[in-house]
């Protein structure tokens, strides 16, 4: 024991699972010849002796039900059911039972005897339904020749009874044989198990104290030794002569990791401040207001956090001009001149090399001899006078954006890897920065341009709109004095031309009204006065004021009943001239003996004003696209229906002005549905918009 407890983990733990490799497949084996067995005795008991002994007494049961039947009906009374029905499911029952006794799980001489026992049911059962036939058509018969065809009966029905209990007796048996087998298959089994535990519980055992021993030991005892390492402890020193192989390596080993510890949490101190000065540097860039502060702020932090003699951080255009150039240097240094342009060419392809490769340039000693031997190395060496360089690109994705160098004069220098990561994050947080700086000052540009045109185009509009009512006004005036002949008598061509010029004049008018409402809108908000205004006489005006309208065009204007104490608080004006022009696009949009409606009710607290048509409706393409300034539906532009475009994003702007919402719903060629829903009463104020 003492001999096994000193060799190797792996080695004790050879010894016990081979113990357990011996032990399983032997059980196994049992278990699985146990199983098979077990399996063949349930699979015969459920696809052989259980369906066929359930179809037999089936028969049973059919058979004597339709003796009965029989025996009724010969006595004199009328049975509910025929016991010649009873034959088509005795027979489905045969063959069931025939299934189950052919099945391939049992022995080829059981299938042959189970079939001779059910061949002599299966006459028995056909002799007695030819008997009982005979008796029921001998009825008219004399009474001894009924007697005799009954008897006959009575004594096949005997016949089928003695075959269907021989065969019951016979399934019987087998099945409680099959059933005693396979309870015995289940307390071998449970037994085995019970067997195989136990030995296995042995020899766990046996292996849990010698691990205890060779493993268990002088864990406890290194563990001891790391608390005693963790209290401050640094002379404490693990066992390495007692215990199994790996536990010694590891006392080993960890008294070789103390060694090193010490040394680890110096380097881990320094690694510490690099990734501080990496996060003070994030804080910085990211609040600066301009990219010149953010670029003189990482150049000074990093000089003096990682105690460099020089920074140099260029930045290029797209094309790769130089455009910007920070440094930082020790007190006691003086600026670096501006690249020779044989280097400053080079800033931009060296960057995207970096960039390409995701890696950083380093050379610790310029004055190394194979560094001396690098044409661009010495370049960059009389440049810049550094004998010692670390150079990261900065950039974000594919964009590169310049390149910073960190640089010492005094002599080499080994560049440590924290340090090379430390400078790589600032790289990033710089890139981010400068893109970020940049993409503001070009959104504030561009906000200011916006602004600007927006502006331009309000005072257009308004300039135009004015304007154009001046001439528009004079056209109107000459317009009315030859029409009434005050230049002499027109005929009936030139009336009709003024017709013309007058109606065009009146629709530039409206897109001109139409023009300053929108721009007024826009400047200085909607500007209403409200008032408390009962619906039904709100609804009575809009529907005087489009009936002749209807009327010459052949439309039918119905207006439905409103609760004569629904009020709502609007400006009259306004939502006046909201519904004046939903009806008239319903009158205008509707041909010759269609119907225009208007109505309102209460809805859950809000008014619902609707206006119905059953005009030409919209496309369902048009839809998201109706209340956009001069938008107007394809099937009236193709229809050459005048108009602006312009009315129902007025409408829309009032309604929701005044707190309310414009719904619309419509099908093409069947009509269309304009909802204004608002509040009811006292409503909500009238908003700017």
């Amino acid at each position: 024991m003492t001999k096994l407890a000193s060799r190797s983990v792996s080695g004790q733990l050879k010894v016990l699972g081979l113990a357990l490799v011996v032990l399983i497949p032997v059980v196994a084996a049992a278990s699985l010849w146990n199983l098979t067995s077990q399996s063949r005795d349930i699979r015969v008991l459920t696809t052989s002796y259980s369906p066929a002994l359930d179809a037999n007494n089936a028969v049973l049961i059919d058979m004597t039900g339709a003796y009965v039947t029989w025996s009724q009906l010969l006595g004199g009374s009328a049975p509910l059911t025929s016991y010649r029905g009873t034959q088509n499911r005795v027979s489905v029952e045969l063959a069931t039972m025939e299934r189950a006794l052919t099945s391939s799980s049992l022995p080829a001489e059981d299938r042959t005897r189970y079939a001779a026992l059910l061949d002599t049911q299966r006459t028995a059962i056909a002799a007695w339904f030819r008997s009982a036939e005979a008796a029921d058509d001998g009825m008219r018969r004399s009474q001894p020749q009924r007697e005799v065809l009954e008897t006959d009966a009575m004594d096949r029905f005997r016949a089928f009874r003695d075959s269907n209990r021989g065969l019951y007796d016979v399934l019987r048996l087998e099945r409680d044989a099959a059933r005693d087998r396979a309870r015995r298959s289940v307390q071998l089994l449970v037994g085995t198990a019970a067997a195989t535990v136990l030995l296995a519980m042995v020899i766990v055992l046996r292996g849990w104290r010698l691990l205890a021993r060779s493993v268990s030991g002088p864990l406890e005892r290194l563990r001891s030794v790391v608390e005693r390492q963790r209290d401050g402890d640094r002379d404490a020193q693990a066992d390495t002569g007692t215990g199994a192989a790996e536990i010694r390596a590891l006392a080993a080993d960890f008294n070789g990791l103390t060694r090193s510890n010490q040394v680890l949490q110096e380097q881990q101190s320094v690694v510490l401040l690099a990734h501080q000065l990496a996060l003070d540097v994030a804080r910085v860039v990211h609040g600066a207001p301009e990219i010149d502060t953010a670029l003189h702020a990482v150049c000074t932090m990093l000089g003096e956090g990682l105690s460099v003699d020089r920074i140099i951080l260029y930045t290029h255009d797209e094309s790769g001009v130089i455009d910007q150039r920070t440094q930082w240097h020790r007190h006691d240094l003086p600026d670096l001149p501006v690249l020779p342009p044989s280097l400053a060419g080079e800033v931009k392809d060296v960057g995207d090399e970096l960039r390409r490769q995701a890696t950083f340039f380093v050379v610790s000693d310029f004055l190394a001899p194979e560094v001396q031997a690098q044409d661009r190395a010495q370049r960059f060496y009389r440049a810049t006078g550094a004998t010692s360089l670390l150079m990261v690109p900065v950039g974000i994705g594919e964009q590169g954006l310049g390149v910073l160098s960190l640089m010492t004069v005094d002599g080499p220098r080994r560049w440590r890897r924290y340090e090379i990561q430390a400078v790589q994050q600032c790289a990033g947080y710089v890139a981010q920065s400068i893109v970020d700086l940049r993409l503001r000052e070009m959104r504030e540009a561009q906000v200011d341009q916006l602004t600007a045109l927006d502006r331009q185009k309000t005072d257009f509009m308004a300039t135009v709109s004015h304007e154009l009512r001046t001439p528009l006004t004079s056209i109107n005036g000459y317009l009315e004095l030859l029409q009434d002949g005050d230049y002499g008598d027109l005929t009936s061509s030139q009336r009709g031309a003024l017709d013309i010029i007058g109606r065009n004049a009146h629709r530039l008018r409206g897109l001109i009204e139409d023009l300053l409402v929108l721009n007024k809108i826009e400047v200085t908000g909607l500007q209403s006065s409200t008032e408390e205004v009962e619906v039904v006489s709100l609804v009575a005006g809009v529907a005087d004021l489009l009936r002749p309208v209807a009327d010459a065009a052949g439309v039918a204007l119905v207006v439905d009943a409103v609760d004569p104490e629904l009020t709502i608080r609007v400006d009259r004006g306004q939502l006046e001239r909201s519904l004046i022009n939903l009806g008239s696009n319903a009158v205008k949009f509707t041909p010759a003996g269609g119907r225009a409606t208007i109505a309102a009710k209460q809805v859950d607290g809000r008014v619902v004003i609707t206006v119905t048509d059953t005009g030409i409706g919209i496309p369902e393409k048009d839809l998201p696209d109706l209340f956009d300034r001069f938008f107007r539906a394809s099937n009236a532009t193709a229809a050459a229906i005048p108009g602006t475009g312009l009315g129902l994003a007025i409408v829309r702007a009032i309604v929701e002005g005044h707190g309310g919402e414009l719904q619309v719903d419509s099908v093409e060629d069947q009509g269309t549905v304009m909802t204004v829903v608002l509040p009811a009463g006292n409503g909500t104020a009238v908003h700017a918009v």
